[in-house]
């Protein structure tokens, strides 16, 4: 994949201030179950996962209150989504169409608990993602 080209904006002298917060990783046993409910697939569209391009995404973003949260890392909250980043395959639609994605249960609003959000996998099955790393059917 080609790089992207510098916006004509953006001044050929700017660079990213380094960052004063704390890196923010999931603890591994929580990469690990739900990589594992995933089964090597990405959530959303079930497409084959890349091991290189995929994200483990926050359907509570981070910026929104999130990162305060208790269940910020809670398998419950996160989601294996093809592409890396915020910009491409299933994790960039969903930051490119946050309305679609929150009717599917792929991000949720900050007040919600995401294990009570049911969301939409692989495109056809609402489920509830519990908190040990697994998919509850959604009740009736």
């Amino acid at each position: 994949m080609r790089a992207r080209p510098r916006p004509p904006w953006l001044p050929v002298t700017a660079t990213a201030a380094p960052s004063t917060r704390p890196a923010d990783e999931i603890p591994s046993d929580t990469r690990r179950l739900v990589l594992t409910r995933a089964g090597g697939r990405c959530e959303s569209c079930a497409g084959d996962l890349d091991i290189s391009r995929y994200s483990l995404h926050h359907r509570r973003p981070k910026g929104m209150g999130g990162s305060r949260a208790a269940d910020l890392h809670s398998p419950a909250n996160l989601l294996v989504l093809c592409g890396r980043g915020n910009a491409d395959g299933c994790h960039g639609h969903v930051h490119g169409h946050p309305i679609a994605a929150r009717d599917a249960g792929m991000l949720v609003r900050r007040a919600a608990d995401p294990a009570r959000v049911p969301v939409l996998i692989h495109g056809a099955r609402l489920v509830l993602l519990a908190i040990d790393g697994t998919y509850a059917e959604e009740a009736r």
